[in-house]
Parts: C-alpha cells; sequence; structure tokens
C-alpha cells in the first residue's frame, strides 16, 4: 500500500522542485548568452533586429547615415533604414532578414535600405545584381527598386535582378514577383524573365541557362538550408531564422530533465568564447 507523503518529505521535494527551477533558470541565461554571442548586442531590439551581414566575400563596405562615410563592413553589422551596402570588384556580400529572407549582391553592386519593419521591407538597388530568397511568412512584403522599376514578391519567392546601363532584367526562379514602371505592370511567374527601362516593358521570355552568379547562390542556399529543420524545432519563433548559425557551430544534445540543449563544436580561443 502506498504510503502518503510525510511532511519532511513534502519539504524536501519541494526543494527539489525549486533547485530544478532554478537550473532551467541558469539553463535559459546560458543559452540567451550564446545567442547574444551569435547576433551582437547592439543588433537586438524586441524583434532581435530586422536585418544583419551574414556573408562576406572581399572589402564590402557599408555607409550609414550616422557616420557618413564608407567604411569595411564585418560579419553580423546590423543594418538599419538608410543604411547603403556596396560589393566591390571581387567581392559578394549576403544580407539575412530575421524573416528568413535573404538579399545577396554580387560584385559591384550597391543596395540602399529604404524601409523595414517586420512585415515590410523597400530597398534601393544604384547598381549591379541582386539575388533575393524571400524566405517571409505569407503577408510580408519585399519590395526592391531600380532607376528602371520595383519589383515586389508578396509570397515565398526567388528571383534576381540584374541592371545594365539601360534596362533592368528580373528573372524568377520559384514563385513569381510583380514588376511596376511609368508604362504599367507586369506578373513574372517562375521561369520567366523581363527586361525593363523606365519608359518601356518589355515582353515576357524563358530565362537562359544558369550563370556563375545563379550557381554560386544555389550553391549557398543549399549550405544555409541544408540543416535548417535541423535545430529549428528547439528554438523560439524569433530565432528560428539564425537555426543554420546553431547548425554551423553546434550541435542539439539530449539532456535528461532538461530536453535538448545547444552545446557549440567550434574551437574555444582568445578570440572566441561561447559564455562570458
Amino acid at each position: 500500500m502506498k504510503k502518503p507523503p510525510t511532511l519532511q518529505n513534502t519539504v524536501a521535494e519541494s526543494r527539489l522542485i525549486k533547485m530544478k527551477e532554478n537550473d532551467m533558470k541558469i539553463l535559459k541565461t546560458v543559452m540567451l548568452v550564446v545567442v547574444l554571442l551569435l547576433v551582437p548586442v547592439y543588433a537586438l531590439s524586441a524583434n532581435f533586429g530586422y536585418m544583419r551581414i551574414s556573408l562576406i566575400e572581399g572589402d564590402v563596405q557599408i555607409k550609414t547615415p550616422d557616420a557618413g562615410d564608407w567604411g569595411y563592413a564585418s560579419i553580423n553589422t546590423p543594418l538599419a533604414e538608410g543604411d547603403q551596402v556596396w560589393a566591390p570588384p571581387g567581392g559578394r556580400v549576403e544580407l539575412q532578414l530575421n524573416s528568413g529572407t535573404y538579399i545577396r549582391l554580387d560584385q559591384d553592386s550597391a543596395l540602399q535600405i529604404l524601409s523595414m519593419d517586420k512585415d515590410s521591407s523597400q530597398f534601393y538597388l544604384s547598381q549591379g545584381y541582386a539575388y533575393i530568397y524571400n524566405n517571409a511568412p505569407r503577408g510580408s512584403v519585399i519590395q526592391v527598386d531600380t532607376p528602371d522599376a520595383s519589383t515586389r514578391a508578396f509570397n515565398k519567392a526567388i528571383f534576381r535582378i540584374d541592371m545594365s546601363e539601360q534596362y533592368t532584367d528580373v528573372s524568377v526562379y520559384k514563385g513569381y514577383v510583380e514588376t511596376e514602371n511609368n508604362v504599367g505592370r507586369t506578373r513574372i511567374n517562375a521561369g520567366q524573365m523581363v527586361s525593363l527601362g523606365q519608359n518601356t516593358n518589355g515582353e515576357l521570355a524563358p530565362m537562359g541557362p544558369p550563370d556563375d552568379w545563379e550557381t554560386w547562390n544555389k550553391m549557398r542556399n543549399d549550405r544555409v538550408y541544408a540543416q535548417s529543420d535541423a535545430g529549428s524545432r528547439y528554438l523560439p519563433s524569433e530565432l528560428r531564422s539564425y537555426s543554420s548559425d546553431f547548425d554551423s557551430y553546434g550541435r542539439w544534445v539530449n539532456v535528461p530533465e532538461y530536453g535538448n540543449v545547444w552545446t557549440p563544436t567550434v574551437t574555444v580561443g582568445a578570440s572566441w568564447s561561447p559564455y562570458r
């Protein structure tokens, strides 16, 4: 027959529960510290910042309204409205929104952030080449303007914008986008492309064969999203867009009484420490 708990046992169990609760608070604090290392403190707002630089090749530069001059960019640099990013000859850069969307610039490309919030964002590509992997939730809008036209994606889509001296070429790999200029509005579906001028609306045409820029972006897509589902289920919604970083720099292990916990696998040295 099972005996009722004594007062002594009840007190002991209560203390044990409090100890576990304290341990859980410590664990959550450690996890938060790790997150702060992955995404710099100054990039965090209530929504952990809207945009950051997630990849750099070459001497990529950034210009902010406060600085007023160009300076070298670095990984995890937070981006805000009014900031400009320049990918020089031989350079490339990847920008990540916390919605899960990526914007990549090829060499000789310049992009300015016009507006940005959790449901919509607008950019100005003054020159060069942009590849947009729009993975934002339904209802979000991303718009990229050029001197010739505006391009909008309302649902998940993958597209690129290539600028020349006279035209803006818009090509769509997945989903659809809408372009608009002085002549009118055009819908471009997957597998199609169109060349637009300020006062000309080109005809839809099939996309051409893949080039080096497209191949590089496909490889980058595979790398970013190869493990994105592995750890995302363990993260709160506001951190799931960063799951590829967690998967790249650590692993998830199951700890009895705590559940799944992230632990770093990178080498700890003078320049980096997982906890501080």
